[in-house]
């Protein structure tokens, strides 16, 4: 038996945690990857999984074999695709998941012209603003802001992006101007509801010091854009980030009702497996975001 696949085989159930998850990613039967296991663990005379009927757990000797595997299959792809890309131009398929308004504003242009630059390269591109398994989608490269947490990946840092409460002329000609952040408490504020506090507005002063307000409102969504338009209507005030708003603020359909509070940065990062070597496909991607971002 093919030893170099039943490593392949091995490290797949190790990071999914699931027979038929591997089988399924490797698109083998699972009696095959059963044999791989048994095959592995005959040869090194230890049990490296314990399984039942519900779910299977890692042995000390398990997580040791891992570490030696990830490390040769590593190598070996490196060489691999190092000697490929001697020979090749880049080409084939590049899963892509990106965040929906960040995406939309400003990847979309870029994407456009990385196309461009690389022909063959054919882009499937996922708007999400939910976390992907990128072992189990087969995305090569997400974009992501915000606290990104775990260390099964790594993260490359793309640019940062200020946010600013908005608020339409009309609506602050109807109810009232906002000038502090307890004028916020008094106002119809509309709720991003894609993070865990979101009636929680969180400020920093000229000091640096910071400062939380409780705000409310009537109407709540799970997408920035949509929340920038119904302030656009003059539904209420927003706490968005600068991509989704600037424009508005310089044609002056919105404006910023708080200039002396600097609101929350958030981070955008590209990030790809950790177990996965960067291809070159994947590796001209990310170094042209990092230039143009």
């Amino acid at each position: 038996m093919d030893k170099l696949q039943a490593m392949k085989v091995f490290c797949r159930v190790y990071e999914v945690e699931s027979f038929k998850l591997a089988s399924d990613s490797l698109a083998i039967s699972r009696p095959m990857v059963t044999r791989y296991i048994n095959f592995i663990e005959d040869e090194l005379g230890t049990k490296l999984l314990q399984r039942n009927t519900r779910n299977i757990s890692v042995t000390h000797a398990g997580q040791k074999y891992y570490q030696h595997c990830v490390s040769i299959l590593d190598a070996l792809e490196e060489a691999e695709s190092e000697i490929g890309d001697l020979a090749q131009k880049p080409k084939g398929l590049l899963k892509v998941s990106v965040p929906m308004d960040f995406g939309l504003t400003h990847l979309v242009p870029l994407l456009d012209s990385f196309t461009r630059l690389y022909p063959q390269i054919e882009l499937e591109v996922d708007f999400n603003d939910k976390r992907v398994d990128m072992t189990e989608s087969g995305v090569d490269l997400a974009i992501r802001g915000g606290q990104l947490g775990g260390d099964q990946f790594v993260a490359r840092k793309l640019c940062t992006a200020g946010s600013y409460v908005c608020a339409s002329p009309e609506y602050l000609e109807r109810y009232g101007a906002v000038r502090s952040l307890e004028d916020l408490q008094r106002h119809n504020c509309l709720l991003y509801t894609n993070t865990m506090t979101s009636d929680h507005w969180h400020f920093t002063d000229a000091k640096g010091e910071r400062q939380s307000i409780v705000v409310s409102g009537n109407c709540r969504a799970n997408n920035g854009g949509a929340l920038a338009r119904l302030a656009l209507e003059g539904v209420g005030v927003i706490y968005q980030p600068e991509f989704l708003v600037s424009k508005y603020l310089e044609s002056g359909a919105l404006v910023n009702v708080l200039p002396q509070w600097k609101g929350y940065e958030i981070s955008f990062h590209a990030i790809y497996p950790q177990r996965k070597l960067m291809s070159q496909k994947t590796r001209l991607l990310l170094e042209f975001l990092q230039e143009n971002l």
